[in-house]
């Protein structure tokens, strides 16, 4: 049996584009299933309430679905509920940030009485996501994450990837530019828990807040990964439009990038970014990007600005990227599948962790530069003990 249904009972043809969000948000957007075989894919946005761009959008695709034949099923989820009707980003914890292991068993076992504003807003959430996963495991679905976010500073749309091959293929098809190796500086947001259970998972950022194209690059952005995934049947003028507006968007911007340098703040710093920066543009070496406890900040190597800091609230001051090639990324995917792994042991001072694939210890001696060696078998999470640090990967690679 079918079913389809559309927020706020908007109808199933057409969901407006545009619209304020107060009093008006539900945690359910949306959900489409025809009881076909098929992938689960769970659409979440506005997870920062600041952040109303992809509730649109995912209320809008979702709407679009409604009279069209789909495989697997779609469930849309909006975030931060009290923060989305507030506009702010959060009730004072960021709920992108509370998706550790350590933070959900703590949450598990409290009183929900005693959640303040965004631990309840988790709690439903997790509640909802994990239902949702259970009943497409006993259905042998694979499942989906498509985390739809914007950013503070202008400039192009992107995407945020775990260093996963299945969760880079499905990035690699939507056409934004793939940055890799953000996640993972990132403490707790919910695409690294996600991935962490095994699923696959992409984080679509469409640009500016406010901006009025930042919904339609993650409409658009949302129609190709369904059409990837095999939920939907695109037809080729639909596609053509989709791809050449991801494409146009993307301009210049290399393909897959990966985050290299993240410069950490805090509320005492007062650190203020430089003005004009945008997502992707150039930075050359020794630059002034801000200052911060009044003394300059300069740019450590040549890269590409990433979410620069202009909303007052972070813990990250502005990212820097640099661009991955294709030999690297062919070769990544190569020595995962063959599971080479053994050719770690090459180098001095790096040993393998049991049981096989828990991970790679690497001891003082191991030479300078493993770490990239160690990122192409997709170890990239590192934890020091003493003086010796333990290289983890996502358990899907």
């Amino acid at each position: 049996m079918s079913e389809v249904s559309v927020e706020s009972g908007q109808g199933a043809r057409r969901v407006p584009a545009r619209g304020p969000l107060v009093g008006e948000v539900e945690r359910e957007l949306g959900v489409k299933d025809d009881g076909q075989p098929g992938p689960l894919v769970l659409i979440t946005a506005g997870m920062h309430g600041n952040e109303p761009a992809g509730v649109m959008a995912a209320r809008r695709v979702i709407a679009e679905l409604a009279d069209r034949p789909t495989a697997g099923r779609v469930v849309a989820l909006a975030g931060n509920l009290g923060a989305l009707r507030r506009g702010e980003r959060h009730g004072g914890q960021d709920l992108n940030r509370l998706w550790t292991d350590p933070i959900l068993a703590e949450l598990l076992e409290r009183d929900p009485a005693e959640d303040r504003p965004d631990e309840a807003e988790q709690r439903e959430l997790l509640r909802i996501i994990e239902g949702e996963r259970e009943r497409a495991k006993a259905a042998g679905r694979e499942v989906l994450l498509l985390d739809l976010h914007s950013t503070s500073a202008g400039g192009g749309p992107f995407s945020v990837v775990p260093d996963v091959i299945a969760s880079r293929r499905l990035a690699r098809a939507i056409g934004l530019p793939v940055v890799l190796g953000l996640e993972q500086r990132i403490e707790g947001p919910l695409l690294t828990w996600i991935v962490g259970q095994g699923e696959v998972g992409v984080v679509l950022e469409g640009g500016q807040h406010e901006d009025p194209q930042t919904e339609e690059v993650l409409s658009h952005a949302l129609r190709v990964a369904l059409d990837h995934a095999g939920v939907t049947h695109m037809d080729r003028a639909a596609a053509r439009r989709s791809r050449a507006c991801i494409d146009t968007i993307r301009g210049g911007v290399p393909p897959v990038l990966d985050m290299v340098y993240a410069h950490p703040v805090e509320p005492e710093d007062g650190f203020v970014m430089e003005p004009g920066w945008t997502n992707f543009k150039r930075v050359c070496a020794e630059q002034a990007l801000g200052l911060q406890r009044g003394e300059v900040v300069q740019a450590p190597i040549d890269s590409y600005m990433l979410m620069p800091l202009y909303q007052g609230l972070g813990t990250e001051g502005f990212f820097l990227c640099t661009p991955v090639g294709r030999l690297w990324l062919v070769a990544s995917r190569v020595v995962r599948r063959l599971r080479l792994d053994r050719a770690l042991r090459l180098f001095r001072g790096v040993r393998a962790v049991r049981p096989a694939g828990a991970g790679v210890v690497c001891s003082p001696e191991t030479p300078r530069g493993t770490e990239s060696w160690l990122a192409l078998f997709g170890y990239r999470t590192s934890t020091t003990d003493g003086d010796q640090v333990l290289w983890t990967r996502r358990s899907r690679d």
